[in-house]
C-alpha cells in the first residue's frame, strides 16, 4: 500500500501480538496500514475484537508495538524519548469508551480535567480555574459542576467531562475509543454532534472507533473497516457506503436500519454464517473464507493484500 498525500499520522505494518501462555500469541493487530491527514476523521469500524481499540491505544503509546511504526508528523512516536515523548502524549489523546471506569471517583471534576494541565505546567492559579471553566462550557457543563464528583452525574455528562479533559492540553489528533457504545441513545447523536463542533473550533484530527456504521458515516471523512486485526477495505465514506467492495463490509452495511418500514422489509440483507475465527490461531489465507459466499480457491491460500481498487478505494479481496 503506497501514500502520496500529506498526513498527520501514517501506520506502517502495524502488529500486536499478545502472549496467552503456552507458546501462544494474540494476534490482536496484524500487519495494519492506513495514515490520517491533518483535520479530518477516519472511522475504524468492525465487529467486536477486531482490533479497533488495541490499534487506537498503540496510537497514543498505551500499548507498545510488536512491529511496525506509529509515525506522527513523520516522527517514530514509539522512539520517542524525554522531552520528546512528552511532546507527543501533549498533541495526542485519547477518549475512552466507558465514561464510567474512565475517571477516578474519588477526584473533583476540576482535578479530573486540571490534572493534565498540571503535568504539562500549562496553567496556574486563576488562570487554571479560569481555564477548567473555558473547557466544561465549551463541552455543554456549567462552572458549578467542577466541584462535583463523577458518580453525581449522568452517562453523557461523564462523557463531556472525558472530553473537557482530553482538551485540557491542547491536543491536535485524538482517539475516540468508542465515545457512545455505553450510552443512552437519545445521547448519542448530541456526543457526536458535540465532537464535530469542536473538532471544526479547534481544528482536531480523529480516529473515531465505533459499532454504529450510521454514526460513523455522519462524523468521517473516510472508513476503515477490520476483521480480524486487519484492515480489509478504506475509502471516502460516501464511497464506502454507496460502493463497499468487500464482502464482509457488505455484509456491515446490509445490517444498517433502514428508517422507511416497507424499504426495511423488501430488501435483502447478507447474513453471514459462521463465527469469526481465533486471532491466535488464524487460518491460512485469507482470514474471511469460511464465512464468504464467494470464495475462491486462491482464497485458501494466498491472504489478499490491501490494494488500490481506483481513486483512494482500498480492498483486501481477490475478488478485485
Amino acid at each position: 500500500m503506497v501514500f502520496e498525500y500529506n498526513y498527520l499520522l501514517e501506520v506502517k505494518n502495524l502488529k500486536k501480538y499478545f502472549d496467552v501462555g503456552y507458546g501462544q500469541m494474540l494476534k490482536a493487530i496484524d500487519n495494519v496500514n492506513f495514515f490520517i491527514r491533518e483535520g479530518e476523521t477516519l472511522g475504524l469500524v468492525g465487529e467486536s475484537g477486531c482490533g479497533k481499540s488495541t490499534t487506537g491505544r498503540v496510537l497514543v503509546r498505551l500499548y507498545e508495538p510488536t512491529a511496525g511504526e506509529v509515525l506522527f508528523e513523520g516522527e517514530n512516536v514509539h522512539q520517542l524519548k524525554g522531552r520528546a515523548a512528552r511532546e507527543f502524549c501533549k498533541k495526542a489523546q485519547m477518549i475512552f469508551q466507558d465514561p464510567y471506569a474512565s475517571l477516578d471517583p474519588r477526584m473533583t471534576v476540576r482535578d479530573i480535567i486540571g490534572e493534565g494541565i498540571d503535568i504539562h505546567n500549562l496553567y496556574k492559579g486563576k488562570e487554571r480555574t479560569h481555564r477548567i471553566y473555558e473547557l466544561l462550557n465549551i463541552v455543554g457543563l456549567n462552572k458549578e459542576h467542577a466541584d462535583r464528583y463523577p458518580h453525581e452525574f449522568s452517562g453523557g455528562q461523564r462523557q463531556r467531562i472525558g472530553i473537557a479533559r482530553a482538551l485540557a492540553i491542547e491536543p491536535k489528533f485524538i482517539v475516540c475509543d468508542e465515545p457512545i457504545s455505553a450510552l443512552d441513545v437519545s445521547i448519542q447523536a448530541q456526543i457526536v454532534n458535540l465532537l464535530i463542533k469542536l473538532q471544526q473550533e479547534l481544528k482536531l484530527t480523529y480516529l473515531f472507533i465505533a459499532h454504529d456504521l450510521r454514526m460513523v458515516k455522519h462524523i468521517s471523512d473516510r472508513v476503515a473497516v477490520m476483521y480480524l486485526g486487519n484492515i480489509v477495505e478504506l475509502a471516502e465514506s460516501i464511497e464506502l457506503y454507496e460502493h463497499p467492495l468487500h464482502p464482509y463490509t457488505k455484509a456491515l452495511i446490509s445490517a444498517i436500519p433502514i428508517a422507511d418500514p416497507k424499504l426495511e422489509r423488501s430488501r435483502q440483507r447478507l447474513l453471514l454464517e459462521g463465527d469469526v475465527p481465533s486471532p491466535i490461531n488464524p487460518p491460512q489465507g485469507c482470514l474471511f473464507k469460511k464465512r464468504c459466499g464467494f470464495a475462491k480457491p486462491i482464497c485458501e491460500e494466498v491472504k489478499p493484500e490491501l490494494k488500490n481498487s481506483g481513486g483512494e478505494h482500498f480492498v483486501a479481496c481477490h475478488l478485485y
